[in-house]
């Protein structure tokens, strides 16, 4: 992109700047040296001149870095203004194109365009600090605008002890904390306009000793005093011993852990309401410890994390086999190391939480929380996130915005090809439903009848058998019972697509499947039965057998 005259103006006096800055720099260096000389020939007034050319000289440097990084700001201001505005043009010349392909019924063409347009204003949304995904809710007040912008997010079910909000803080997602103080005096004509919110409101933030420190002020600022805050937190029935109590020790282990504990519920509380109730006028937080704050358990909440860490090389391998899969190459280094970053902070993000409740009989009990480990759906968003715009419009990218529909449509169709004895890939499945998904089909019915026609022409022999109602599990569920009985195997080694199961169900070629006691005999000519106990035991009583016929034994 060609430089703008205001960025070349821009640039030029930033060169300039620097240039000076520089020999200001070279000279202060001088400066202290001659000090230090005559400083140890005790002569005061050459001494004081060259301290005070000295003072002037570091004025002159600081004032220059702040016109540097004033221009910097500027720059990187009008860059993203240009990006903002090609990313807009772009948009616009997609969708004028996307509804001449719908026009002419090009809907191949109509639904790639689609795709790119999404993927243009989510990242025009992430460069507004927005989270793409996230629907904005309907209100003007701070409140709302903030919830938008941040995109605030309760992360866990909000009625368990692990969950709390969570959005966006630089490249990652961070636990955030709400603070809305008392009421505060507005404008009368305010108080008329839609959505207003009556409250002092605090921005969110990840800072607890920011939102704390507001807290404190505004409880000694209230006639009931900072004592009040105290007595609500104890009355929500969290635990503050009477040592910290008696002297409103807020720096105290006990008091933090309080006052935590209720911000986040409160934090919690407020966001999960505007989501399902559109109620954009919370209650201040005061108000909600003193009215809501009843069912926080006797003695407060002590809270644990748990976290899965992957190794190094596990993660190296798993983006290199996907690289290889999707994009016919291995990750580079770059690609390597951003992959793990990214998935550490998933990782920590998905913690197992364990929070621990005092109960009124004097005993705890416990909420366990979090995945500990990621799902194969977070890790492939993660990894195709990684490849980039070289998977735009590809199967894998198809399915990936699907989301979990997309994913559930995988996986049935993983199952359902099993149940058919047909043995299918991840990329084949995903190439079933991307497919599924660029036709505009509703459900994996067509898929599924594919299948069952594969699973016919397969197994030729069961042709006529086969069918929506029958599956070969079906067929096969007295062979594997038999199998595990006669050679002593768990039942989680015998599946349909096992080849002894295979061998019973393709018959030679021959109609129908083999018969049972065939089956059995199959069974007993195999190596590993010699090994079961069922083997022993009949070889002796064959052994027994003869010996009772001539008389050796009784």
């Amino acid at each position: 992109m060609a430089e703008s005259i205001k960025q070349r103006d821009l640039r030029d006096k930033q060169r300039g700047l620097k240039a000076l800055n520089s020999r200001d720099a070279a000279s202060m260096d001088l400066q202290r040296k001659q000090m230090a000389i005559w400083d140890d020939g005790n002569d005061d007034r050459r001494y004081k001149i060259a301290k005070d050319e000295l003072t002037r000289l570091d004025a002159q440097v600081t004032a220059r870095l702040a016109e540097i990084k004033s221009i910097d700001t500027e720059l990187s201001t009008i860059t993203d203004e240009e990006k903002k505005q090609k990313r807009t043009k772009e948009i616009e010349d997609k969708k004028k194109e996307q509804a001449k392909a719908e026009e002419t019924f090009q809907r191949e063409k109509a639904a790639k365009l689609k795709a790119e347009i999404e993927t243009l204003e989510a990242a025009q949304i992430t460069a507004d600090g927005g989270t793409p995904g996230i629907k904005p809710y309907e209100g003007d007040n701070e409140f709302v605008k903030d919830v938008n912008a941040k995109g605030l997010k309760v992360t866990r079910n909000p009625e368990d002890g692990g969950s709390w909000v969570s959005g966006t803080e630089g490249d990652s997602q961070v636990q955030q904390y709400i603070y809305i103080g008392p009421e505060t005096k507005v404008p009368l004509f305010m108080k008329e306009k839609p959505g207003q919110l009556v409250n002092d409101y605090a921005p969110s933030t990840s800072d607890f000793d920011g939102v704390a420190k507001r807290v404190i002020q505004d409880s000694i600022k209230s006639p009931r005093g900072l004592k009040g805050l105290f007595d609500d937190l104890r009355g929500a029935g969290l635990r503050i011993p009477e040592n910290d109590y008696n002297r409103l020790d807020t720096t105290s282990v006990s008091f933090g852990q309080a006052l935590a504990y209720a911000l986040q519920k409160h934090t919690k509380t407020m966001v999960n309401d505007l989501e399902q109730n559109k109620n954009i006028t919370p209650k201040s937080f005061f108000k909600y410890i003193q009215e809501d704050l009843k069912d926080s358990g006797v003695g407060g909440p002590q809270v644990s994390y748990d976290e899965y860490v992957t190794k190094v090389d596990e993660a190296e391998s798993d983006l290199n086999r996907f690289f290889v899969d999707y994009l016919g190459r291995g990750a580079t280094d770059e690609e390597q190391k951003k992959y793990y970053k990214e998935l550490r902070a998933l990782e920590k993000k998905n913690a197992k939480v364990t929070t621990t409740k005092g109960t009124d009989s004097g005993g705890t009990s416990q909420v366990t929380t979090g995945e500990y480990q990621l799902d194969a759906e977070d890790i492939l968003q993660l990894q195709r996130g990684i490849a980039g715009k070289a998977l735009d419009g590809s199967d894998i990218d198809v399915v990936l915005k699907g989301g979990s529909k997309a994913a559930q449509d995988v996986n049935s169709t993983l199952a359902y090809a099993k149940k058919y004895g047909i043995t299918l890939s991840n990329k084949d499945a995903l190439k079933y439903v991307s497919t599924s998904y660029r036709n505009n089909d509703k459900d994996t019915s067509k898929i599924n009848a594919k299948l069952l026609a594969i699973s016919k022409a397969t197994y030729s022999n069961l042709a006529d058998v086969l069918s929506e109602d029958v599956d070969l599990e079906d067929l096969s569920a007295n062979y594997k019972y038999t199998m595990r009985q006669i050679l002593e195997i768990p039942e989680s080694q015998v599946d349909v697509l096992n080849p002894t199961i295979q061998m019973a169900l393709k018959n030679n070629g021959n109609k129908g499947a083999m018969n049972l006691t065939e089956f059995e005999r199959a069974l007993k000519k195999d190596p590993r039965w010699g090994k079961t106990t069922n083997a022993r035991e009949t070889a002796t009583g064959y052994a027994n057998s003869i010996l009772r016929n001539f008389g050796l034994i009784a």
